[in-house]
């Protein structure tokens, strides 16, 4: 056994277990993937700890919508996801809200503005060590045809990133169909490079992330977390929900609740803008 203080780095480690014959001892940095790969397949346990933690974290995204005002504060709206979520017994990683006069900011801390006629909000809580990510959007007032096309364009993106994965094939390769995507239904060609678009899921908020050149390979009963996000016509508009890929090659959405709207995209329960 081999003791370190917690205030010493770990520059010895080479020391403690020398190579044997001759062979090269490898640095995390070298295996991380490999070492991502064997986390991110998860067994029938963690399975069942991750549909329960999704399925408490959207039923509580839910409850704060369902009660949320138009002059309801962000901060108001925070608190209450932040507060539910410890209660629930989950550490809030990400706590997120953005009424419409700042429905520009992708990543939107949130702020004392109220939320006024629409307001997203997003969730990430850790619990055993999974990750629940979830985004939701609250309407007050009548939507407008811009609203509604761009609502059902941006699941559209999402579906075609869904369609795109196989076991076996590599997240890197994913980018090219975002690149495509937002042309394709209506959005700036250069959306895909404004907020990251999501990835693999799991042990961490994405695990890893998709970006240029991500070799990590799609495998079954690992889980997603994709989050395209587009403005047009002066609106935003995002999607983001956690998945699993099933035994069966099927999605999963564990972040459905059968209380939020919904909308049948590709058979995958969608989730619609909560009309107040």
């Amino acid at each position: 056994m081999h003791v370190t203080a917690w205030y010493q780095d770990l520059d010895n480690v080479r020391e403690w277990f020398p190579a044997a014959s001759g062979q090269k001892i490898l640095s995390e940095r070298e295996i991380e993937s490999d070492l991502r790969a064997l986390r991110s397949a998860l067994n029938e346990t963690e399975i069942n700890r991750y549909r329960a933690l999704c399925r408490d974290t959207a039923a509580l995204m839910t409850q704060v919508l369902s009660a949320a005002r138009s002059d309801d504060s962000e901060f108001d709206v925070a608190a209450k996801l932040t507060a539910g979520a410890v209660v629930q017994g989950g550490e809030v990683l990400v706590a997120l809200v953005s009424g419409d006069s700042r429905a520009a900011a992708r990543h939107p801390l949130p702020t004392a503005a109220p939320l006024g006629g629409k307001a997203m909000a997003v969730l990430c809580v850790r619990r055993h060590g999974l990750i629940a990510n979830i985004t939701r959007w609250v309407r007050f007032g009548a939507p407008t045809p811009q609203e509604l096309s761009g609502e059902d364009d941006i699941l559209a993106v999402e579906a075609d990133i869904l369609a795109a994965i196989r076991p076996g094939g590599v997240l890197g390769e994913l980018l090219a169909v975002i690149q495509g995507s937002y042309p394709e239904h209506g959005f700036d060609a250069g959306e895909w490079s404004l907020h990251h678009q999501g990835g693999i899921a799991g042990y961490n908020g994405r695990d890893p992330r998709l970006t240029p050149g991500a070799t990590d390979l799609f495998q079954l009963n690992q889980a997603f977390a994709f989050n395209p996000s587009a403005a047009r016509d002066g609106l935003a508009f995002k999607v983001e929900d956690t998945m699993l890929l099933t035994e069966s090659g099927d999605f999963e959405v564990l972040t459905f609740d059968p209380l939020w709207p919904s909308n049948l995209v590709n058979g995958l329960p969608r989730p619609a803008v909560l009309q107040r």
